[in-house]
């Protein structure tokens, strides 16, 4: 893969770089700038990366279940708090807990599984649920907006990869 007609070697990622390094378990040939050390030795680029960890890994059934999770309570949130009694400070605190718990049981419902995806899925559960508070309002208040961004916030940074 990495030869050339001169008999050298050649990296497989650089094609004019020559090498006489070669990944430790595939046998890629790999330049300096390529190559990651490994516990074991030197790999390549492919054989280097460490696999992604299994609470990371969501499948297609499970983002499923966290959207349908995600959007009801957001849109449940959104009806709540719409009805709630608080103003100023308390609707920002209020809400910190609503972006809190979209996030959980968005995590909850993709069986306690993070990432940027679940993530994603729950701020958007956030902004529907103020989406709707500003459908049946009319009107849109700085706390409402404010209280939208912090919940999508903390949802966002509950969910996310560390």
């Amino acid at each position: 893969m990495g030869e050339q007609g001169t008999g050298g070697t050649f990296c497989a990622q650089h094609k004019d770089t020559p090498t006489g390094l070669r990944c430790g378990r595939c046998e890629t040939p790999v330049c300096p700038r390529c190559r990651i050390h490994g516990p074991v030795g030197i790999r390549c680029l492919d054989c280097g990366r460490p696999p992604q960890l299994p609470q990371y890994q969501v499948s297609t059934p499970l983002l499923l279940r966290a959207i349908g999770a995600s959007l009801g309570l957001g849109i449940a949130g959104g009806l709540i708090l719409l009805f709630l009694p608080v103003y100023g400070i308390f609707y920002l605190i209020v809400t910190a807990g609503f972006g809190f718990i979209v996030a959980e049981m968005t995590s909850y419902a993709a069986s306690s599984k993070r990432g940027p995806k679940l993530a994603i899925i729950a701020v958007v559960g956030t902004v529907v649920g103020h989406v709707l508070i500003v459908a049946l309002l009319g009107f849109v208040s700085p706390f409402l907006l404010l209280g939208a961004i912090l919940a999508a916030v903390v949802a966002y940074v509950r969910l996310r990869q560390p």
